[in-house]
């Protein structure tokens, strides 16, 4: 499974030229295939903005991919090129929604958000599919960009949060990773993607001493690089590219 594929401004192609990086194409796809990745069983979009999207139609050319998971349509122009180019490959297109089960393989997939699978007119954060992963026991939380009024409508199942290694919402941002939801789900390993030196200050300080205070490991992609996570379903290592310093 892939979760979102990056994306940023200049991406696209515009009469088969494009201006900037196909994070798909350049970054993405090369790091798949040098994993020996031929197939994908799912791509899972997690909401339709575009560092999430933007690499996401690459991937499902240069790959051959089971399915295509996503929460809400999107009245959006990528968004519509996206599915089409899902279309085009064969590619089914599931709608997931909250309280979907899965037994992949011993693996237990829970879908967390969204509830309800309405079409919006604009992404929102808020949109995220959040998915819950359950190898023996150890687990992963990845939450997209949820910010505080998801995690606060997430607290309703408490039960659902704990994992040993989560996915930090919306790259580390102060709207996100509210004290409740992070006493929820009580990580032992925090991983943030973030751009380094990014326009929008992330991640925010304070999250990352409310993590942190929790006793997880905070890992950050701006400082370490690539984070790989693997698990027997007994233990889980976690490695970063680049050494701490």
């Amino acid at each position: 499974m892939l979760v979102d594929g990056g994306g940023l401004p200049g991406g696209n192609y515009i009469r088969g030229i494009r201006a900037g990086l196909d994070v798909g194409e350049d970054v993405v796809s090369p790091y798949l295939w040098a994993r020996g990745l031929k197939r994908l069983d799912v791509v899972a979009l997690t909401h339709a903005h575009e560092d999430h999207l933007g690499g996401l139609g690459a991937v499902l050319r240069n790959f051959r991919v089971g399915e295509l998971w996503v929460g809400h349509d999107v009245d959006s122009a990528a968004y519509r090129a996206l599915l089409d180019e899902a279309h085009a490959h064969g590619v089914r297109v599931v709608h997931q929604l909250q309280g979907a089960t899965f037994d992949w393989g011993g693996l237990q997939v829970r879908i967390l958000w969204p509830d309800n699978d309405d079409p919006v007119g604009v992404a929102s954060n808020d949109d995220s599919l959040v998915l819950r992963l359950q190898q023996g026991s150890e687990s992963f939380l990845l939450a997209g960009d949820i910010e505080r009024p998801v995690e606060n409508a997430l607290l309703a199942d408490r039960d659902a949060l704990p994992a040993a290694f989560l996915k930090v919402p919306h790259h580390g941002s102060r709207t996100s990773s509210t004290p409740p939801f992070i006493d929820a789900v009580h990580p032992q390993f925090a991983a943030i993607s973030v751009g380094a030196f990014n326009a929008y200050g992330q991640p925010n300080d304070d999250v990352i001493e409310r993590i942190g205070a929790e006793g997880a490991h905070v890992y950050r992609t701006d400082r370490d690089g690539a984070i790989t996570t693997l698990t027997d379903g007994r233990s889980m290592d976690v490695r970063a590219f680049l050494e701490h310093r």
